[in-house]
């Protein structure tokens, strides 16, 4: 790597959506250039993704709630995981480390789908127990750039 290829990903954290012609203007290079390096920095794994933010109450959504998810040893930790990736609305589920086996985002509709979506997770086998911090009026875009209020915490005890 060296500065055009970080220039590319400075211009891309901006806008994951810029056109080369745009960002070969801002960084002075050729929009052949541009692309030849992007499509070098996929290739190389450096760029993985990129995104979009979305103003999820203009879709629906009333909040997005973290939960910190306990497992049960009895069962395999990533098929309980799975389960959870496969519940509608939930933006990220993967294993953790430290206090908790598993971390999930959930973008909910109100309250009572907030409520039965964490009742499906703590249901599902492998799941001992689940906590959940959300926010709602502060939600504006998702991923947030910064959450400025305390979130509320709810924990479900079990079964």
């Amino acid at each position: 790597m060296d500065e055009i290829d970080l220039q590319i990903i400075n211009e891309l954290k901006e806008n994951a959506r810029k056109p080369f012609k745009q960002i070969a203007e801002t960084i002075g290079v050729s929009i052949s250039t541009v692309s030849k390096r992007y499509n070098e920095m996929k290739e190389n794994g450096i760029i993985q993704l990129c995104s979009i933010k979305i103003d999820l109450r203009k879709i629906g959504y009333a909040g997005i709630a973290y939960i910190l998810i306990t497992a049960s040893h009895k069962y395999n930790l990533s098929e309980s995981m799975d389960q959870v990736k496969s519940i509608p609305n939930i933006i990220i589920a993967s294993k953790a480390i430290g206090d908790y086996e598993g971390y999930a985002i959930l973008a909910f509709k109100d309250i009572k789908d907030l409520y039965e979506k964490m009742l499906q997770i703590r249901n599902l086998p492998g799941i001992s127990s689940v906590e959940v911090s959300f926010t709602v009026d502060s939600m504006q875009n998702f991923p947030p750039d910064a959450i400025p209020c305390k979130p509320l915490k709810l924990k479900l005890e079990p079964k």
